[in-house]
């Protein structure tokens, strides 16, 4: 028999409230809120393998009352929120943005939203993300695959349940293994084994690396239907183990920093997931932690927490796009509240009626998911033909400002030229002087400079790409230590500076530009000694360039005379490691762009060129003015003015 337990009301809940304030931006102290969402993996195998097991053992399984039930869950208050959030869309978000908005949308309709986001490559812990409304619901899409599957397999494998628990295992097995050691496959050959080694295919966003997950719940389920712990378990066993599960979640939830671990899934997720696991396999509800978890707040919170799920991250995103400021805690904590609030409406008034077999039959409940889904898949075609239309009328408007957005500020212009150059791996074998410049997405913005405003044409050049989470450096010290754990398995391929000095010892010129990290900029130094440059060589060192927060919807429709009186302070940070290289560096080397660029009142930095035009579109990667601007500047004094 199938029963209802309240504790796993109440588990929701702790897996949902710190999603919501990692979201929110309490990182201090819910370091590791992300877990939640694999909480949320365990609890759903659990109940859906219990529901599809109660079933079939009662022979009334289909395959159609499944997908029924799914429907009536999931999207009615799905497609509520998003035509709420598509009117924030309308009116708060740039064309391009509302053009990948209704992608999302469509990817969404299609259970596919997390593979358009891998598909993009917009890692889910970028600050990008926090602008996405919708970049939540790949969760939702990773479930929606997961059970395309699992019932069939269950149903046709009903009656031979150990061949079916054998080949779940070996999903399960397969699973992680690929999420963890993956990334090993192509190198096996070479006997270059990784502990950590995640493959594109087995990524964040893909089920491929999240079975294991959902199956955890799908086990419990299965034992839970022939061993009752209650009755065969000492309770001082129960209690411990209740307890156990309690203390890891709370363990991931604060320290699993996302920037000091592997990227996720790996076997660290094995922490939140068995402390789930242990919670409902041992936290009945005589327990302690049961008793805990089945209080009334905690199971209202856990009832209503696919509505919180669906409503916060729209509501936060459209906070983000009014400011270039983070929210105070003050109006986050508003924000917060009103989370509930609105959950709470959407749980009584959408989730509850829907669910009501009484009140909706099966057919007009698979008759309103069809109709509700070409609504808003028309709904989505109509943003993406807003988005378009909007960026047509802006190309045929005196003021260029949004046509110049859509061209220039963006990934595209940034890295376009520069990786088309990375191709060539040499340098030619005409007796032009060698140039090769070495560098992050900074490098990139500097090629950028020299192609438009045609510097430098009398070199060859070329150029090597090192993530700037890897950083520029040569020397005893593994880097690896200075390195955030998720971003090891990057750093351990091409990012690293040794292999460009097959360039390095043929050019005359070598130009670093990076967004240095104080780390790699107090070793830089060294790491200029310890490249064995000739005499005859030059070096050129240029420090990071900021200039602060920029949110460019902010602009749109203001007069050239207040854009051009707009200033901002440049980051902390790239002002301490633009004076400490100012400090360690020869200046006849040392390129501050800081001090160049930024001479307004008290060293704020323009984001506006003296025609209006925006110099950078997220504060530190530069628009085609921006790029002819700051290249002006650079080129024409010390020390480049010698190139």
């Amino acid at each position: 028999m199938f029963a209802y337990r309240e504790e796993i009301d109440g588990l929701r809940s702790i897996a949902v409230i710190p999603v919501i304030l990692y979201h929110a931006g309490f990182t201090k102290f819910f370091a590791g809120g992300y877990i939640g969402v694999d909480i949320f993996f365990v609890i759903s195998g659990y109940l859906i393998t219990s529901v599809i097991e109660h079933e079939c053992e009662q022979e009334r399984f289909s395959i159609v009352n499944f997908y029924e039930r799914r429907c009536r869950r999931i999207l009615p208050a799905l497609f509520f929120i998003i035509c709420l959030a598509s009117l924030g869309a309308y009116y708060l978000m740039l064309p391009e943005e509302l053009k990948e908005y209704g992608e999302t949308v469509i990817s969404i309709l299609c259970l596919s939203s997390n593979v358009f986001f891998w598909y993009k490559n917009d890692g889910y812990f970028s600050e990008i993300n926090e602008l996405n409304p919708l970049v939540h619901t790949w969760s939702l899409a990773v479930e929606e695959q997961f059970y395309f599957i699992f019932p069939i397999l269950c149903y046709l494998l009903r009656k031979r349940k150990r061949c079916l628990i054998i080949v779940l295992i070996i999903c399960a097995g397969i699973s992680f293994v690929l999420c963890q050691w993956g990334g090993n496959l192509p190198l096996i050959f070479n006997r270059q084994i990784y502990m950590f080694s995640q493959p594109h295919y087995a990524s964040f966003y893909l089920p491929t690396g999240r079975i294991w997950e959902l199956l955890f719940g799908a086990f419990i389920a299965f034992f839970l239907r022939t061993h009752d712990l209650t009755e065969k378990t000492h309770r001082a066993v129960n209690e411990l183990f209740s307890i156990v599960g309690l203390a890891l979640i709370i363990v991931s939830v604060i320290f699993l920093n996302s920037h000091r671990i592997p990227p996720f899934p790996n076997c660290y997720t094995l922490l939140p997931t068995v402390g789930a696991s242990l919670i409902i396999l041992f936290g009945q509800k005589n327990t302690l932690v049961g008793y805990l978890l089945s209080t009334r707040p905690l199971r209202f919170i856990g009832l209503i927490s696919y509505s919180v799920y669906l409503w916060h991250q729209p509501l936060l995103a459209f906070l983000r796009l009014q400011s270039n400021r983070t929210p105070e805690t003050f109006i986050i904590t508003i924000l917060i509240s009103t989370v509930f609030l609105l959950s709470i409406f959407t749980y009584f008034c959408v989730e509850q009626p829907f669910r009501n077999k009484t009140r909706f039959t099966r057919k007009q409940i698979f008759a309103m998911a069809g109709v509700g889904s070409i609504l808003i898949l028309i709904l989505a075609l109509g943003l993406i033909q807003t988005a378009n239309s909007r960026t047509v009328i802006a190309g045929k408007d005196e003021d260029t400002y949004l046509s110049d957005l859509r061209k220039y500020g963006n990934w595209q212009y940034v890295v376009r030229d520069f990786n088309e150059l990375a191709k060539r791996k040499t340098f030619s074998n005409e007796n032009n002087t060698k140039l090769v410049l070495i560098g992050d997405s900074f490098a990139q913005d500097f090629y950028n400079m020299i192609v438009e405003g045609k510097y430098l044409s009398a070199y060859d050049i070329r150029v090597y790409y090192i993530y700037s989470r890897c950083q520029i450096y040569l020397g005893s010290e593994n880097r690896k230590q200075f390195i955030d754990a998720q971003h090891h398995q990057t750093c351990a391929k091409d990012n690293d500076i040794k292999l460009a000095l097959p360039l390095i010892r043929q050019a005359n010129v070598i130009l670093l530009v990076n967004n240095w990290y104080e780390w790699s900029a107090r070793r830089l130094p060294m790491t200029i000694r310890l490249l064995n440059l000739t005499k005859q060589q030059e070096i050129f060192i240029v420090g990071p360039k900021h200039f602060g927060k920029v949110n460019p919807k902010l602009y749109i429709n203001k007069s050239m005379e207040y854009r051009i009186k707009q200033f901002q302070h440049p980051k902390a940070e790239s002002i301490k490691v633009n004076d400490l290289l100012e400090r360690t560096i020869d200046p006849s080397m040392y390129v501050n762009v800081l001090r160049m660029i930024c001479t307004g009142y008290n060293q704020t930095c323009p984001l506006f060129t003296r025609e209006g035009k925006l110099i950078s579109h997220d504060g530190a990667h530069l628009t085609k003015h921006g790029v002819i601007y700051v290249g002006n500047i650079i080129f024409q004094n010390k020390p480049l003015n010698r190139l």
